[in-house]
């Protein structure tokens, strides 16, 4: 899609915190494909860094992504997030598709 956005989140789990976030991850994931705009969602972990996860979100403009943000913020969910983490996550929004479509 010409429009479409990518975001990434990416964050440090608090050790004690890893196996409650790893197990709520496929019901996050459910959860955000059904929002209105999200065109794919994935999550990644890294093996070298284990406690190091990842969203991969792609979105249909920023409008979509912008109403999921708000939509997780307003729930409270981002806040539970944050508190099972060990450093604020790094939110990147990717509006710029650089190669073929």
């Amino acid at each position: 899609m010409a429009n479409d956005v990518t975001v990434t989140i990416s964050m440090l789990v608090k050790p004690d915190k890893l196996e409650t976030l790893l197990s709520m991850i496929p019901d996050l994931l459910k959860e955000t494909f059904s929002r209105p705009g999200v065109i794919s969602v994935r999550a990644l972990r890294n093996p070298d860094e284990s406690l190091r996860l990842m969203f991969l979100d792609v979105f249909a403009s920023i409008e979509a992504s912008n109403a999921y943000f708000g939509w997780r913020r307003d729930r409270g969910d981002l806040d539970r997030l944050v508190s099972m983490l060990s450093e604020p996550p790094r939110i990147e929004v990717w509006p710029v598709s650089i190669g073929p479509v």
